[in-house]
């Protein structure tokens, strides 16, 4: 699903974005690609924060759900898993890593959809295109791509945290745009996983860097009550959104 190049395809100016959204030419993947992109943490940041303001209440249903989703199902596999004895005692680490991976495995059926229209909504939000709740359960219209994809990233970021971590680390922050490229893009998979991974690696440390504050508010914001939740989870959902419309753009709703 690609569309045709902008009259300028190096700049994606964040403070004329509520002007250009509607008309602006969104660039083809392969044009996203090769055309580069640059931000600054802090402005990516300050560009989120001003549109958390009329998404917190959707943001944090959409959360809530996903949290829940994921609770129930992981602890329902668990115990299935460990009356049928996958998951060992803690003194057979192998039988515990190795029921570990299934319940991940088996968890992303339900949970990789939810994240994927949570993260849909954080990116519509970030082009201030018009969104609503049915947008959390939009990885539900075709769902296997998106099980797909999140089977495939647990597999190849398993692996490489077996060697040395280093190469887990690194896919795991390099694959972060892969879901909604299936949704966004009608990519498939393994296009979308190695598209969200190029895009990524040109600026690989300061993303990294980005989660890292992200994390470190989203942590200090959890400390008194967890009250300060509410704006920093938009947050970082709308910031997610923000990253993925600097890099790639988001293309139009279908009317």
């Amino acid at each position: 699903m690609n569309a045709n190049t902008s009259e300028n395809p190096y700049a994606v100016p964040a403070s004329n974005l509520q002007e250009t959204a509607p008309t602006q030419q969104v660039p083809s993947i392969e044009e996203a690609l090769s055309r580069g992109y640059d931000f600054r943490i802090g402005d990516l940041l300050s560009d989120a924060w001003q549109r958390v303001k009329g998404s917190k209440g959707l943001i944090i249903g959409a959360v809530i759900i996903y949290a829940v989703a994921a609770t129930i199902i992981n602890s329902v596999f668990g115990a299935m898993l460990g009356l049928i004895g996958l998951q060992a005692d803690p003194e057979n680490l192998a039988g515990m890593l190795a029921g570990q991976f299934v319940i991940s495995i088996l968890g992303a059926a339900v949970t990789y959809p939810l994240l994927a229209g949570l993260m849909m909504i954080g990116i519509r939000r970030a082009a201030d295109q018009a969104f609503n709740f049915d947008l959390a359960f939009s990885g539900f219209k075709n769902p296997l791509p998106i099980i797909i994809t999140g089977v495939l990233m647990l597999v190849m970021v398993y692996v490489g945290c077996l060697l040395l971590l280093l190469p887990g680390i690194y896919l795991m922050i390099a694959y972060a745009l892969a879901l909604p490229l299936v949704i966004e893009r009608g990519l498939s998979p393994w296009q979308a996983l190695e598209t969200s991974r190029k895009a990524i690696s040109q600026h690989w440390f300061k993303v990294l860097g980005l989660n890292l504050v992200l994390g470190l508010i989203v942590g200090l914001s959890a400390i008194p009550l967890g009250i300060g939740m509410i704006w920093t989870v938009p947050l970082w959902a709308i910031a997610s959104g923000v990253l993925y419309r600097t890099i790639f753009g988001v293309l139009p709703v279908a009317e």
